[in-house]
């Protein structure tokens, strides 16, 4: 397999450079990415591919069905910049001014989108039903593989495989984990609400900095006292702010803080919020004060399924750049719908050569970037993932 993967996808090594400069220059934030999906979705007619109709905002899914009966295969890209200015200097550098793809999602569309003109031009590769699903929105919640789903994207899908480029981890470097790959994560927000006053009769005011101050610091104990210990979570509060000003002689009405949770564990998410909000309320409440506690539960932990984590191991160990694992990374990643839906794998592919960039930026910095020849691996492992896929279904 080694060698006619590697002699395919050399085929369209130039191709996928240019369609990574020319998105990487066209960098489009999370639910507006508007020409990036003109974009996909012009190519992918070129190529004779059709789109799925009844799929919401701007992502795009592509389907190609083969000649020969088999399994549905759904590969993903995500497609969507970040705020961040490019301070790379680089000639293809962003020309939207403080947008750029500095998380590699411009790798992963110009990626996706040669592998779908490589099938559409060698469809004797092809069993089955192959579906490119260009996914908008990965970087903001509630992001877009969930609209993606309930579309009914991948309901055809009998498994879903996925990549991201590591500009941090040196090229050919492929990490491939079964079981959870990233976190579960939620952030909060509480709202005391207190009587303002003057700094000369706090009596006569009923001030919210003590309370919230207490409430912030229970807060901080609430993993220790309610999680299990062998649970691997993180709580934090990450910001304190009033509302009305930070006069030394006025005592504000109200005061906000809020943070970030993050589990393996979807269950565990639920019932650390809910013991956080009885315990803030409690605290407020006791203090003749009120509070508000508001959250947002974002991305599930994405959670590999051994059998296609297999696959891609054997995929990386036959085209000879091996694999292996690391800790799971508290990070989001919205993969995880699909994984619910589907199984499948999600993996990282290092796309760094230290001996031109000894010191890598890290994703969502404005210096980040791929090495230029490293992007052929992930072509590479699509297909050769696919084709492992295929094998293993006889």
């Amino acid at each position: 397999m080694k060698d006619m993967v590697k002699a395919l996808c050399g085929e369209y090594k130039d191709l996928q450079i240019k369609l990574y400069k020319q998105l990487h220059m066209h960098p489009e934030l999370s639910f507006e990415e508007n020409e990036t999906s003109a974009f996909i979705k012009a190519f992918l007619a070129e190529c004779g591919i059709p789109v799925m109709d009844g799929i919401t905002g701007t992502s795009v899914v592509g389907i190609l069905d083969g000649d020969q009966p088999g399994p549905t295969v759904g590969f993903r890209a995500d497609i969507d910049a970040l705020p961040v200015q490019e301070c790379t200097g680089l000639p293809y550098a962003s020309q939207i001014d403080g947008v750029m793809h500095a998380c590699g999602h411009d790798c992963h569309c110009a990626t996706l989108l040669c592998f779908a003109k490589l099938l559409s031009e060698h469809k004797d590769l092809v069993r089955g039903r192959v579906k490119f699903l260009f996914q908008a929105a990965e970087e903001k919640l509630p992001g877009g593989a969930l609209a993606m789903v309930r579309d009914g994207a991948v309901d055809d899908c009998d498994v879903v495989y996925g990549f991201h480029s590591g500009g941090a981890n040196n090229s050919g470097e492929i990490t491939i984990n079964i079981g959870p790959t990233s976190a579960d994560i939620a952030v909060y927000q509480v709202k005391v609400h207190g009587k303002g006053g003057h700094g000369s009769s706090p009596h006569n005011a009923l001030n919210p900095v003590p309370a919230a101050c207490m409430a912030a610091l229970a807060i901080n104990q609430v993993l220790a006292e309610k999680a299990s210990p062998l649970e691997q979570a993180v709580l934090t509060v990450a910001y304190f702010k009033n509302l009305g000003g930070n006069y030394p002689n006025i005592i504000d009405s109200e005061v906000v803080f809020g943070g970030n949770l993050r589990t393996f564990n979807h269950q565990l998410t639920v019932e650390l919020l809910e013991k956080m909000e009885k315990l803030v309320k409690g605290i407020c409440e006791a203090q003749g004060l009120t509070a508000e506690f508001n959250c947002e539960i974002g991305y599930h932990s994405n959670f590999n399924h051994e059998r296609e984590a297999l696959i891609a191991r054997s995929a990386a160990d036959e085209l000879g750049y091996g694999w292996k694992t690391t800790p799971p990374g508290l990070g989001g990643e919205d993969f995880s719908y699909f994984m619910e839906k589907k199984p499948g794998a999600y993996f990282n592919i290092g796309m760094n050569d230290p001996k031109t960039n000894p010191d890598p930026a890290p994703h969502h910095n404005g210096l980040m970037k791929l090495d230029l020849n490293s992007l052929i691996i992930g072509l590479e492992m699509e297909l050769g993932v696919y084709l492992k896929e295929l094998e293993a279904r006889g």
